[in-house]
């Protein structure tokens, strides 16, 4: 990285730290999810249908001031993340169907409201004309640093809901086994629902700073974003099985992957060949994670029979 021209620039990093924020608010919903053996698609779906819907609130609001506007977008793009956590929570929970059926049924849903809505309904690809308070959140001009530390704060607090709380044990052994943390007394349907909701929020927070950052409502922000997301949890070590990972494990992989693309970028690498090195990397840390744990289990049962 010391022999790539310009990268420890200024700019470079500022550009790094901005392109990490609203990623690793997201991969922490995600990492939410992963710990208990499940799967999110529908987080890319809440930035699409939340961005245009959002921004169409917010241009073509009743209020005259850029706060109501601003705080009315805002409140509208966490409630798509809301009720969409909600319903996969639910149909997870309740309905017990499997987190990948249900969130990949939403993501078909979400995805096809977003793209109805822009193009159908209002006719454009991309809604434009945000108020500049609403730009401010995405770091537009000298205010960069408010989705850094947004994605500081959801981060910390998401670490701190795991490690410092009984919440996180409780996530943990229903990830590990959902019989036996039944049998302990944890409320297995409460916890999943909970995890679900989470996701939705925080996919619809990522939501916020994305649209803010473009300047416009994209019905199809988050189609290519779920190889950067889930890629995040895997490299940097969540099972995806469940039951052990961490969110500073998933900070890592988010800085990693952001690093990657930022290096191949600067190196004017073809984006063509971008997922491929991506998807080989997640292939890597996933075989990787499968022997680590194999290793340690023959460990476990060795030291069992002694």
């Amino acid at each position: 990285m010391l022999f790539i021209p310009n990268f420890s620039s200024g700019y470079n990093l500022k550009n790094y730290l901005e392109n990490c924020a609203p990623l690793l608010i997201v991969v922490c919903g995600l990492t939410f999810i992963t710990f208990n053996g499940g799967i999110d698609f529908s987080i890319t779906s809440v930035i699409s249908m939340g961005s245009a819907i959002g921004a169409y609130v917010m241009v073509y609001s009743p209020f005259q001031s850029e706060l109501a506007s601003t705080i009315l977008g805002v409140g509208t793009m966490l409630l798509i993340g809301f009720v969409t956590g909600y319903v996969n929570g639910l149909s997870v929970s309740r309905l017990k169907m499997p987190s990948f059926v249900a969130t990949l049924a939403t993501m078909l849903i979400g995805s096809g409201i977003a793209v109805w809505f822009a193009s159908v309904l209002f006719e454009k690809t991309s809604i434009s004309g945000l108020p500049a308070m609403f730009l401010l959140l995405g770091g537009s001009d000298e205010s960069f640093w408010i989705p850094i530390l947004i994605a500081a704060i959801v981060f910390l607090f998401s670490d701190w809901l795991m490690t410092k709380n009984i919440f996180g044990r409780q996530v943990f052994a229903v990830g590990v086994n959902p019989k036996a943390a039944a049998v302990s007394g944890i409320s297995v349907k409460k916890t999943v629902l909970l995890l679900s909701v989470i996701s939705g929020i925080y996919a619809g927070i990522a939501c916020i700073i994305y649209t803010a950052r473009n300047g416009a409502g994209i019905p199809t922000l988050g189609s290519n974003m779920f190889i950067n997301i889930v890629g995040s949890v895997i490299i940097g070590g969540t099972s995806p099985t469940g039951g052990s990972g961490s969110m500073r494990k998933s900070l890592y992989g988010v800085l990693f992957l952001v690093l990657i693309d930022k290096i191949l970028n600067l190196l004017g690498t073809p984006y063509v060949y971008y997922d491929i090195i991506k998807g080989l990397l997640i292939l890597l840390a996933a075989m990787f994670e499968m022997t680590i744990r194999r290793i340690n289990a023959k460990a476990a049962a060795q030291a069992a029979r002694q």
